[in-house]
């Protein structure tokens, strides 16, 4: 790829793109953009990749997702995304596959040594063992896989797996409402997912406050409306959001506003977890006059939760990583002699897929396409 870009750009003209992808969103919007209320529009997805208007590589990230969502749009799963679940594990078990849930897997078990080394099956935490044929493919971090399932690999490797960096965290709050929510603009009535926010300042603040470790007083708000495309997903006349936060610290500090009282070890709490959901309760009251008398039931899982419901969110981050320009793309999870293009670890027939890995997290699966592809190459 990097060799067609050359023969289509020629050298400065591949020098200026490596020289724009380094760009922060705040500097590129600032020449490119012609009104404050674009730079707001298109601001928060940044945050889709763990980065804030201010960092470098936001500028390409930002608008790599914003122009990804507008050409392709967002997949909504119809009748809720655990059909989403229940649709893959259908095709591995009509593929003669077995899909084992609550079980831990404790070591690749690994024959040969260097490059000779090959994978001969997985052992279970209760000494179960299944045997592979052509390949074993991990979807955990990399400290899960080079500190556990494949510590005898060298200390170069297990070096940089445990230098791997986690991003900010995120939180989720759900909303079941007894009618749709009063917007002050009708038109977001019909809108699946709107970002909430002052400006591309506040969105800059919101992520500089979590990374400090301090709850940010004004957040940056995803709401979901699902319904709006698919009305199975609540009863008739109701309605549910659900709203994503993807400025918040894993490990706590303090408040911003000074108003909710986090406790010296950092940790979540679910009091903290709680009032920081009534502060975007009450944030969304602003845009949604009304809300709060409209709640049947509201759920709010912290980082700390999502951590405890997947393992590979360490400290809450949606990403299993940061996206910063040095683990992205072909340095994800870090630089290696060619190996993080297909996901190749340094045992022949382990390979490394999820959000940890090149080309990134997200929503297509890109991990698992390439590894797919070098097991069982087209003929």
């Amino acid at each position: 790829m990097l060799f067609s870009e050359w023969r289509k750009r020629g050298v400065d003209g591949l020098m200026a793109f490596a020289a724009g992808a380094l760009e922060s969103f705040r500097r590129w919007s600032a020449q490119a953009l012609r009104s404050d209320t674009t730079r707001a529009l298109i601001a928060p997805w940044a945050l889709h990749s763990g980065l804030g208007p201010d960092d470098a590589g936001s500028a390409l990230i930002g608008k790599l997702t914003f122009a990804a969502v507008v050409s392709g749009g967002m997949p909504v799963i119809k009748g809720g995304g655990s059909r989403l679940v229940e649709a893959l594990a259908k095709i591995i078990e009509q593929s003669g596959g077995q899909l084992l849930t609550g079980t831990h897997v404790e070591r690749v078990l690994v024959e040969g040594q260097g490059r000779k080394s090959r994978a001969t099956g997985v052992r279970l935490s209760d000494g179960r063992v299944f045997a592979a044929t052509d390949a074993v493919v991990c979807n955990v971090t990399p400290q899960q896989l080079y500190g556990g399932l494949l510590p005898d690999v060298s200390v170069e490797v297990r070096e940089r797996a445990a230098a791997y960096r986690y991003g900010r965290a995120a939180m989720q709050i759900h909303f079941s409402l007894s009618e749709p929510p009063a917007w002050l603009e009708e038109e977001l009535l019909k809108v699946p997912v709107v970002h909430m926010t002052e400006s591309m300042e506040q969105v800059s603040a919101s992520a500089t406050e979590a990374n400090n470790g301090w709850l940010p007083a004004r957040p940056t708000l995803v709401i979901g409306q699902p319904v709006v495309v698919d009305v199975s997903r609540a009863p008739e006349g109701g309605w549910i959001l659900w709203v994503q936060l993807l400025d918040v610290p894993s490990r706590l500090k303090g408040d911003a506003a000074d108003l909710i009282e986090v406790s010296a070890d950092g940790h979540w709490s679910e009091e903290v977890r709680e009032a920081f959901a009534d502060r975007v309760q009450a944030r969304m009251e602003r845009v949604m006059p009304g809300l709060g008398s409209r709640i049947l039931d509201r759920r709010s899982y912290s980082p700390a939760d999502l951590e405890q419901l997947n393992c590979n969110l360490v400290g809450g981050d949606p990403y299993s990583g940061v996206c910063t320009l040095d683990q992205f793309v072909w340095l994800r999870p870090f630089a290696s002699a060619g190996r993080a293009r297909a996901n190749r670890t340094p045992v022949k027939n382990v390979f490394h897929i999820g959000g940890s890995t090149h080309p990134g997290p997200g929503l297509g699966a890109g991990s698992g396409v390439l590894v797919a592809q070098a097991i069982s190459p087209a003929k």
